[in-house]
């Protein structure tokens, strides 16, 4: 039989073809994370505007992508649209974002995630003023063709700071 010493080349094979892993830098992670901060606010930006097409054009559109919150999870952008759109502009003239905390994690030259605390505060269309609100969000971030877009994301809304709930004894 041949074919015996080939399967044992397989492998070594295969093992050639992969991208090699990269060592990132400080200075590398730092220019990421800029990048990265930098698509984050203009981002948010667009929601604070209440841009919505901006805003769903950093969500990269892939059977992979997700969101989850308060209002549970959607698997598409088009669940997404379905749930959000109707609702989003319609409703809202604006929306004032204030980030009160922000980590951006640099995992891979390609692949990211930002934590954010934020308050924020909706004006409706009609002149009404919501009762403003607390957040916190985690975003999922990856690189497709020289652009940083939105895979994964988690909101939830704070009812109480996490200082309140430490003060009280915690969970």
């Amino acid at each position: 039989m041949q074919r015996t010493p080939f399967l044992f080349l397989v492998p070594v094979l295969l093992a050639g073809c992969q991208a090699p892993a990269v060592d990132l830098t400080d200075a590398m992670k730092a220019q990421i994370a800029a990048e990265v901060e930098a698509t984050a606010d203009a981002w948010w930006g667009a929601w604070a505007a209440v841009d919505y097409d901006r805003g769903m054009a950093y969500i990269l559109d892939t059977p992979e992508a997700a969101w989850t919150g308060d209002a549970g999870t959607l698997y598409t952008v088009a669940e997404m649209n379905a749930a959000w759109e109707e609702v989003f502009e319609p409703e809202r003239e604006r929306q004032d974002i204030t980030f009160t905390d922000s980590r951006t994690i640099v995992l891979a030259p390609d692949i990211a995630y930002t934590i954010r605390e934020y308050d924020i505060v909706i004006t409706e269309t009609s002149g009404v003023v919501r009762e403003p609100a607390s957040g916190v969000e985690t975003v999922v971030w990856v690189k497709r063709d020289g652009e940083w877009r939105v895979l994964l994301g988690h909101e939830s809304t704070l009812e109480k700071s996490w200082q309140t709930i430490i003060d009280q004894g915690g969970w």
